[in-house]
């Protein structure tokens, strides 16, 4: 995986966020969407967005869904 974009929701600001999936260290639930751990230097950066952790990775194309199986 090279480079993976995705179209997300921020949860503070309900504006799209584009992530690359590729500095993703972590996705984790939160709330009613998930948390989304970045590599980014010496630290890492987080996001709050409204899709849930299976949503994001079923638009990445990781996952399949139950319909699809």
């Amino acid at each position: 995986m090279s480079c993976v974009w995705i179209k997300l929701t921020s949860q503070d600001t309900g504006k799209a966020v584009f992530v690359n999936l590729v500095n993703t260290s972590a996705i984790e639930t939160h709330k009613k969407g998930a948390l989304i751990w970045l590599v980014s230097g010496d630290k890492d950066v987080t996001l709050y967005v409204t899709e849930t952790p299976d949503e994001i990775l079923q638009r990445a194309g990781e996952i399949e869904r139950e319909d699809e199986l």
